[in-house]
């Protein structure tokens, strides 16, 4: 951990990497040193939880079933390298996101608010009922 944050702290000093991604990078480091049970405890019980996406064909119009299982771990992992894209990829990715009018910030994603989304997500349910197929999303 000390060889990565040394690392980090070359980048910056040679001029490799701004301030601001220096820190990101440091807290990113930081945050995946946090020991279970300390001070993150309710993320550490969201790890328990998965995303599920459930596709059921109907009255055998098919016999194509879809079942995904994706767990929070994962989900939390991948917010949490979010800050590591350098900031001139963000600002690229951002512009690319608000011209397809999709209100979206990676800026936002932050250790701060990890929580709140992972929150959000577990109280996030989708159902879609088809001719063909029923459809669900949502997280336990």
């Amino acid at each position: 951990m000390a060889d990565e944050k040394m690392r980090i702290l070359n980048m910056l000093s040679e001029g490799k990497i701004s301030p601001e991604e220096a820190e990101k990078l440091l807290n990113a480091i930081d945050d995946q040193a946090i020991p279970a049970g300390t001070g993150s405890s309710f993320l550490d019980s969201m790890d328990n939880k998965n995303l599920y996406v459930q596709v059921e064909p109907k009255d055998g119009k098919s016999s194509e079933r879809v079942s995904v299982k994706v767990p929070f771990a994962l989900l939390k992992a991948g917010l949490n390298i979010a800050g590591l894209i350098p900031k001139d990829a963000q600002d690229k990715i951002n512009t690319s996101m608000t011209d397809k009018g999709i209100n979206f910030n990676l800026d936002d994603i932050s250790p701060d608010n990890i929580k709140e989304i992972m929150t959000a997500l577990e109280e996030f349910t989708v159902d879609i009922d088809t001719d063909d197929s029923s459809i669900q999303v949502y997280c336990k």
